[in-house]
Order: structure tokens, then sequence, then C-alpha cells
């Protein structure tokens, strides 16, 4: 089960419903709730992997605003260690679509993604990981952001006897605008939180995020914060792995309450 755990370390990059666009809808770079389910401190057996994870997002606003984000990711677990752990890489290129009232649609890519870094097995179940890298800057059309945005990702993963127990914290620090050099993108800190269990081929558990800015890009701006508990159901088909979960505010600050659902599929190629 450690090795099915680990696949899903792969995933990364996301949508912040058009962030940063007012303080309604501002968040971070990475999607909250993106890596949720993922023992993302396991390192992975050697080789490529695939990794799509889609969400639907509503958030009360008034109007309903309504997002659909999809996130393939092509990861690398390469044969080289170094201090002793997994040399890693991955890369993304996110697509997104923000609605209003499930009418009025604006899609695109989003912003890309790569980031580099090692996974340690620590031993009785233990693992951590640490990646640095970042989002690369998009014409602005609405949806993407026109900055540089660093990320740096640790993860600590419990894995033993079927379970993954994971926290992980994703740093992001965004440049000014690449064109209008104004600061546009808060920084922003996101810890997602998984608590599954392993039955046969089923898996299921607890999850939930928290995300906070932890920056202001104008005095007018108004930092949000959000803390949200779900629920996951996972499934293994062979070398075909399949995990659902949905998330839902419990508490924010400046931002509307929002209900989120996720359906990711691992393949190792």
């Amino acid at each position: 089960m450690k090795i099915k755990a680990a696949l899903f370390s792969a995933a990364f990059g996301a949508v912040a419903l058009a962030a940063g666009a007012t303080p309604t809808i501002a968040g971070p770079v990475n999607e909250a709730g993106e890596t949720i389910g993922l023992a993302l401190g396991a390192p992975l057996p050697q080789g490529f992997y695939f990794i799509n994870t889609g969400s639907y997002i509503s958030r009360a606003n008034t109007p309903t605003l309504n997002a659909v984000v999809n996130i393939p990711v092509l990861a690398w677990s390469t044969p080289w260690k170094l201090l002793g752990g997994r040399v890693e890489a991955y890369g993304a290129l996110p697509e997104d679509g923000v609605g209003v009232d499930h009418t009025t649609w604006l899609s695109g890519i989003y912003n890309p993604a790569a980031l580099f870094g090692i996974a340690w097995d620590l031993g009785n179940g233990w693992n951590f990981s640490n990646f640095v890298g970042g989002y690369a800057p998009v014409k602005a059309d609405g949806l993407a952001q026109n900055v540089w945005t660093f990320n740096e990702r640790a993860a600590l993963s419990y894995t033993a006897n079927g379970w993954d127990v994971t926290a992980h914290a994703l740093l992001g620090i965004s440049s000014n605008d690449v064109r209008t050099h104004q600061a546009v993108q808060p920084d922003t800190i996101t810890v997602d939180l998984t608590a599954t269990k392993t039955f046969g081929k089923w898996e299921v558990g607890p999850v939930s995020y928290i995300m906070s800015d932890l920056s202001k890009p104008s005095p007018a701006y108004q930092e949000t914060s959000q803390f949200a508990l779900g629920g996951l159901v996972g499934y293994s088909f062979g070398p075909l792995t399949v995990q659902a979960y949905v998330t839902q505010d419990v508490a924010n600050s400046n931002v509307n309450h929002d209900t989120r659902g996720f359906l990711r599929f691992v393949v190792p190629l």
C-alpha cells in the first residue's frame, strides 16, 4: 500500500478562482485543497506517472461564482538519490474556467508549473519531502496571473498499515505583474491535510485544508483565509487509482463560503 500512496505524491498546480482580481475571489496561485488525499511525503518508485485532478468549485457570491479546474501532471521519479532521498520532478499545465450564475464563462490555460525536490523514506512508515519551483507568468486573461510565483512545498506523511496521514504545506511568493510592475497577487500559505485508511481496494477518511494570505498587494486589499472540512473515497483498479473528495468551508474571512468537489486519476506510465 505504500507504493500506491507514493503514486499520489505527484500532483500539484492549479487555479485561484481568478486570484487577486477582487478581495472576494482572491487566493493562492495553487488551488486550496488540490493536494488532499496525496501521500506527498513518500518517495515514488522510479519511473514516469500521469496524474489528473479535476475540480468544481461553487462560491456563494452574489451573483454565484463557479469554477472548473483541470490539472494534468507528469511526474518523474529519477534513478538518482541525493542526501539519501529520491530526486523527483513534476510539471503541470492547468486549465480553468470561471462562470457567473452558470451562464457567462471564461476559460483558458492557467499558469504552468514545475517543481524539483527530494523525498525521503525515514523508516517505520514515516516520509518527508521538500520541493521548490513555481509558476510561470501568463498574459492576463482574467484567469491566469501575469506574475512569477515561487513555490516551496514540504510534506510529512505516515503511510504504514494502510494509512495515509499527510500534512502538506505550500508557500507561494509572487512577483509584481510582469507588464505593469504592480503588485496584484498576495503571498499565501496553504496546508492540505489527509487522514485516510485503505481497506482492500477502498480508501476512505476525513480531509481538510487551511489557506491564508500573508501579504496585501494594495492598501485596499482585504486579506483572506479559509478553513474547510470534507471526506474522501478512493478505489484501486489495479494500475489505475481513482479518488473523489468534497470539501466545504466551516470558517472563512473576507471570502465567500465555497464548496469544492474533486476527482483524481493516477496512472503509472
